[in-house]
């Protein structure tokens, strides 16, 4: 492994600078919601969990929601045109399938798509975010469906104080501007946030535009001491270009550079509004419900330009309705103190899809509807049974359902209707114990699932050349994913200036779902394997100066079959990140780097190709606080590395199709406030 950015932030380290960290970003008593599924402090999560602050996103200079996971150990972003539309998250090494297997909740309400796109991190304006809570391994017991490698839950903020106008503006490289607007505050019993932005870039390559507005709200109302009504809603539009991947081949030639686009014509749109509304009652002292309540209305669009006539256009409509009534009771049993959560989960999906092109097999045009019903119950233990020990159990049920009626308009022979249904159990055993008063340890065993989403399902027909081609095919023999693992990690704080956390992990997952470029098909392969080693560490060197490090290391490896022993595609091996912060009155410098393995490229199962190599990138920044003025320059790839976060390779030509990542990248943000 690279280290040489480490001997950077150690030789730094020796320069005896002068003001500030009194305490370190991990704090045992931080409150989090995901690990139970109710408020608890962290010290007594039963897995490795990440609080990550909005100081924290706000002083890193992230953009967005992939840029402030980007340090984490263990968590491997992905973006393959550089901008927040097409950016995912892995956890613990799925690679290509990751959207569907890293569950994304937004205040608890889920936003992963019932398709292969996953969560659409673009519609979450990171200045609207109080904390992101990162929970790795199996959390298939609290949420179900797509959290077989963990969840990543955004916490919107509230507003608090008299009321404050925050007015800010971003520009940078690339003509990037988004000005922003925030109304917030708190006025006896009521509560409000709301929040305006607009993003125009031009992109990185050629292409690679994109352009949205967001408008997001907040609000609550205690109605009584009892009783407190939550509505959150949004609304998000999108438009963005697809430039395409670069050969490999072509750019080591000098062919293409990273810049250019081999689909200059290709185009993107969304449109994207929803709305919770969560009354929360406090039946007695120790029993309270909720009942959340959520809809999404989401439509897009996709044309892709083959040239000579040839084109294709998708649309979509999705319509996700859901209610998630849940009841927390915190109440002895005998001398022990407990709590207990209770609830159930219902999610409707209707997807509506529409394909229309023409090329040389003539003109197509397909319509799709697909309904999917997901209905859980779960209920989950907390038991303390003397002081240090707390012991944990969790069992949930689901039970999903497909309908799909596909009509094709041009061959209507070709139509197809199907259904299917899935049922299955998860289950999750901790044991938590302080050692001593700033040190806890914990072992877990979790069991969970995922189901093949929409586009696994429905497998759409393609061509294979000329006179040659397949229907869509309704998938009905492809199974549900189980997962089983289990977890023990240390946390510790002992002093103000110096904590840390170590985590193992081992997984072994059945029929993991995942799409074999030998058969071009989406298959069940019988056994997978993952495991590795998580681990962060803060240090407060001296006044004002800290040090953050963390290092992961991940071996995700296909269990026996036509890939036994092989790596999966797209999941390095070892991730390492350091960040070296000084503080100084109104002054915060910050230099942080990150090292990315080795990985193969998507669809080489085989391991038969050259691996995409490892890069190791850094971002700096500058921040200055003048009374209600904020400055923020920040520089991103500080050295211009070149390097791709995304590959693929491709058969046919025997060559691996790139998405270069962005060059260096600069950003200055002005944000000025008024009352509070």
């Amino acid at each position: 492994m690279k280290v040489f950015p480490f001997l950077v932030f150690l030789v730094l380290s020796l320069f005896p600078l002068a003001a500030f960290p009194e305490n370190t970003p991990l704090s045992l008593d931080e409150i989090v919601v995901t690990a139970s599924r109710t408020d608890s402090p962290l010290r007594e999560a039963p897995a490795n969990v990440t609080v990550i602050t909005a100081d924290e996103i706000r002083e890193s200079g992230a953009q967005t929601v992939a840029d402030a996971l980007e340090r984490e150990p263990g968590v491997f972003p992905q973006n393959y045109l550089g901008n927040p539309k097409t950016a995912n998250i892995d956890i613990r090494g799925y690679g290509e399938a990751a959207p569907q297997n890293v569950l994304v909740l937004v205040n608890g309400r889920r936003v992963n798509s019932p398709d292969l796109s996953g969560a659409d991190l673009s519609q979450i304006p990171v200045d609207a975010i109080e904390r992101i809570e990162v929970y790795r391994g199996p959390a298939s017991v609290l949420f179900g469906d797509n959290a077989a490698a963990g969840a990543v839950n955004i916490i919107l903020k509230a507003g608090e104080g008299p009321p404050k106008v925050t007015a800010a503006t971003t520009v940078g490289s690339y003509n990037y501007v988004k000005p922003e607007l925030t109304i917030s505050g708190r006025q006896d019993k009521f509560s409000y946030l709301a929040i305006g932005s607009d993003v125009d870039t031009d992109g990185y390559r050629h292409n690679n535009a994109y352009h949205a507005k967001d408008a997001l709200g907040n609000l609550s109302f205690d109605v009584s001491n009892n009783l407190t009504l939550r509505l959150a809603a949004g609304h998000h539009r999108d438009d963005y270009g697809l430039p395409g991947p670069l050969f490999w081949s072509d750019l080591r030639s000098g062919a293409v550079g990273p810049k250019d686009s081999t689909h200059p014509n290709d185009t993107a749109s969304t449109e994207d509004n929803f709305f919770d509304f969560v009354p929360e009652l406090k039946l007695t002292d120790d029993v309270v419900l909720s009942l959340g309540g959520s809809y999404r209305d989401r439509h897009t669009s996709f044309f892709y330009d083959f040239g000579s006539g040839s084109f294709s256009e998708l649309k979509s409509q999705l319509q996700t309705y859901g209610f998630t009534p849940k009841m927390v009771v915190s109440k002895p049993i005998g001398s022990m103190k407990s709590v207990f959560v209770v609830g159930s989960d219902y999610y409707k999906y209707s997807t509506s899809l529409s394909s229309s092109g023409s090329s040389f097999l003539g003109p197509s045009l397909s319509n799709s509807d697909i309904d999917r019903k997901d209905f859980a119950y779960y209920a989950n233990e907390k038991l303390y049974p003397f002081r240090d020990l707390i012991l944990e159990a969790g069992y949930r049920n689901q039970r999903t359902s497909y309908d799909v009626n596909y009509a094709d308009l041009v061959n209507p022979s070709l139509g197809q209707i199907g259904n299917s249904h899935y049922d299955k159990d998860a289950y999750r055993l901790s044991a938590n114990y302080a050692v001593l008063e700033k040190t806890n340890v914990f072992a877990s065993y979790a069991k969970g699932f995922r189901f093949p989403v929409t586009d696994e399902f429905v497998m759409p027909g393609y061509s294979l050349g000329p006179g040659f081609f397949v229907p869509t095919q309704i998938n009905t023999g492809l199974k549900p994913q189980t997962t089983e693992e289990f977890d023990a990690g240390v946390r510790w704080n002992p002093l103000p200036r110096l904590a840390g956390t170590v985590t193992y992990f081992n997984s072994r997952n059945r029929d993991e779902i995942f799409y074999n470029p030998l058969t071009f098909a989406n298959e069940n392969y019988d056994r997978t394997k993952r495991q590795g080693l998580e681990s962060t560490l803060f240090v407060g060197l001296a006044e004002g100066l800290g040090l953050d490090v963390a290092y992961s290391y991940t071996e995700a490896l296909f269990d026996g079959g036509q890939f036994g022993g092989n790596r999966i595609p797209l999941v390095p091996r070892n991730k390492a990140s350091a960040k070296l912060t000084y503080a100084t009155g109104g002054w915060r410098f910050s230099l942080a780097s990150v090292y990315m393995g080795d990985r193969y490229a998507i669809s080489d199962q085989a391991n038969a190709q050259e691996q995409l190599p490892g890069y190791t990138t850094f971002d700096g920044s500058v921040g200055y606080k003048y009374k209600r003025l904020t400055a923020l320059f920040t520089i991103k790839n500080l050295t211009d590395k070149r390097y791709a976060e995304m590959g693929v390779y491709s058969s046919t030509v025997n060559d691996i199709a790139l998405y270069p990542s962005p060059g260096r990248q600069f950003f200055l943000r002005l944000q000025y406030e008024l009352g509070g």
